[in-house]
């Protein structure tokens, strides 16, 4: 993926495109316009921008992705995990249950993940 991380209204433009892949810069710019009331030229920059950064590509005005959902999902979080946490996931862990208890159920599936990714 791209170094270049996408903001939140980025994003959401992102998800249609993801759903909707491939789709005419029309069809998207009154999607947008109809969920999100963004008017056409903010749809047209932003369209521009993730093309220029390299996640969607617009040819014809058809626009397809280039990274996906999951991709983009995994950057944004190892950059959450590094900007707030300095790189340590048992801090960003800690801070997001805080007070909160896990169920037996999420607690095993955890401990799953941490046993399929931990290193000998």
């Amino acid at each position: 993926m791209k170094e270049n991380s996408i903001g939140e209204s980025e994003y959401k433009l992102m998800e249609m495109i993801w759903d909707n892949s491939p789709i005419t810069s029309g069809e998207l710019s009154a999607m947008c316009e109809k969920e999100h009331n963004w008017k056409k030229t903010t749809i047209y920059t932003m369209i521009k921008r993730l093309s220029n950064k390299g996640f969607i590509k617009n040819e014809k005005a058809v626009i397809t992705y280039i990274v996906g959902r999951d991709e983009v999902r995994k950057e944004q979080s190892e950059e959450l995990v590094r900007k707030n946490f300095g790189g340590s996931l048992p801090m960003f862990v800690s801070a997001f249950l805080g007070d909160r208890s896990l169920s037996k159920e999420d607690a095993k599936k955890l401990i799953d993940l941490i046993e399929k990714h931990t290193e000998d």
